[in-house]
């Protein structure tokens, strides 16, 4: 009777494992409830669904850039428009029948573009800029009080995903929108840029226009710097001095001038910091000078040990021998925000610096400006290429990861999922087994010892 008891207990314990496992695979769809229930299958499993969130996660990643990229593109066909409409203006201008008050008028309305473009240089989603370069958390154009507008980001685009383990670059930076080519220069070439130029290479890392070591001062032990006549000087504040024609002082672009002295046993000048003698008189004089040179900066904005030798070109602009190295491209970049204010000021009858200036002389600005405008119009156009050659990029990878996950689920499916139908025939086996087992432990309650002993 114990023995009969033991084993009753034992089937019915299996039939209800048979029943839980049966009623989890019907529940869940899936046939594991536990690795150990078949550890082949088990690591098959995991592999298929660490797949599968790797590519959603892939798919968000590309449908958020793609968005990004969309309002890019929109913005960029704003920016190409209102380029075109200062363009317009421009040529307007330049119309000998226009009136110095119509002139003016057309300055006003440029003002008006000019804030519309730097609202647009500063377009973010979901809070990034999509001008900004690698650093999309920081504004990319700052004004200052002059209304002056300067590029802080950088040329290097920001990765996203489109395959495990493949990357592509999103976007386009405010160096391929708002800067144009001034000049570009090729293997062992010389580059020729203005002072307000950006330089950056075929990597595009940023050469940026600085002092050299030592700095001199009125105190170091020789206050004075000697220097050649195609050396340009740079102050503590960035600002740039070039030898005059009569090789009798050094000026900057404001009209200030230091006076030098001439070695003629050697042919070079030398300016004395302790010493300085400034016109105008009471302006302010620089504490510090060196030589003028490029300096390379990486992708975080350090400084690297990478420098070129910048000397004074035609024009009294800068110009630097690239190096005689295959793949060798620079590019010295204008700012378009430039031109609009070099535009503005000659409708104004205004220099850079607010000074009044002739008819004829605005005249040359503008004839000089409309050239500048049709290059960043230009410039803007090819960024709007490429953003839309990186844009396709990742079309293509969208459609490529569509097809992978429903490529995943249905193998996913496949492996991990139960048979609905024989599950359905072994949950009636089992109903028909409990049935007879509890029937059989039915009859044996009714039995008493007599009877069980017969």
């Amino acid at each position: 009777m114990i023995r009969s008891t033991s084993e009753m207990l034992f089937r019915l314990n299996n039939l209800n494992n048979e029943h839980q496992r049966i009623t989890y695979q019907t529940s869940s769809t899936k046939v594991l409830q536990y690795g150990s229930d078949d550890a082949n299958l088990f690591t098959r499993d995991i592999y298929l669904d660490d797949k599968l969130k790797v590519y959603e996660g892939i798919k968000l990643q590309i449908q958020k850039t793609t968005a990004q990229n969309n309002v890019a593109d929109s913005t960029l066909k704003e920016i190409k428009n209102l380029l075109t409409y200062v363009k317009q203006e421009v040529i307007k201008a330049s119309n000998g029948t226009v009136d110095q008050e119509a002139k003016e008028a057309i300055a006003v309305n440029l003002r008006g573009v000019k804030e519309n473009l730097y609202m647009l240089a500063n377009e973010q989603v979901e809070g990034e800029f999509i001008y900004a370069g690698s650093n999309s958390m920081q504004k990319p154009f700052s004004m200052d009080d002059s209304g002056k507008v300067t590029y802080d980001g950088d040329g290097f685009l920001r990765k996203v995903a489109v395959e495990d383990g493949s990357y592509r670059e999103k976007g386009i930076t405010g160096f391929e929108t708002f800067m144009y080519n001034s000049d570009v220069g090729f293997k062992g070439e010389t580059l020729e840029f203005s002072k307000t130029d950006r330089i950056i290479d075929e990597d595009r890392f940023e050469w940026k226009l600085e002092g050299s070591s030592p700095i001199t001062t009125a105190s170091s032990s020789s206050s004075k710097l000697s220097f050649n006549s195609k050396d340009p000087l740079i102050d503590e504040n960035g600002k740039v001095w070039t030898l005059n024609e009569g090789g009798t002082a050094i000026v900057d672009d404001m009209g200030n001038s230091l006076e030098v002295s001439l070695n003629s046993s050697t042919n070079t000048y030398s300016v004395d910091l302790a010493n300085l003698n400034i016109t105008p008189a009471g302006s302010s004089a620089p504490t510090q000078l060196s030589k003028a040179q490029l300096t390379k900066y990486d992708e975080e904005g350090n400084a690297t040990k990478d420098i070129m030798q910048v000397k004074v070109g035609e024009n009294n602009d800068l110009e630097v021998d690239l190096p005689d190295v295959d793949g060798t491209r620079f590019e010295a970049k204008g700012n378009t925000f430039d031109v609009l204010d070099k535009i503005i000021n000659a409708l104004e009858l205004k220099d850079s610096d607010s000074n009044t200036i002739t008819k004829d002389e605005a005249d040359a600005e503008l004839s000089d400006a409309l050239e500048l405008i049709s290059e960043a119009f230009e410039s803007a156009n090819t960024g709007h290429a490429k953003l839309g050659g990186r844009n396709k990029v990742f079309e293509i990878s969208l459609e490529r990861v569509e097809s992978k996950l429903t490529q995943f689920s249905i193998m996913s499916h496949e492996v991990g999922a139960a048979d609905l139908t024989k599950l359905a025939v072994e949950a009636k086996a089992l109903e028909v087994t409990y049935t007879a087992l509890y029937s059989t432990i039915n009859k044996m309650n009714e039995l008493t010892l007599v009877n069980f002993v017969r």
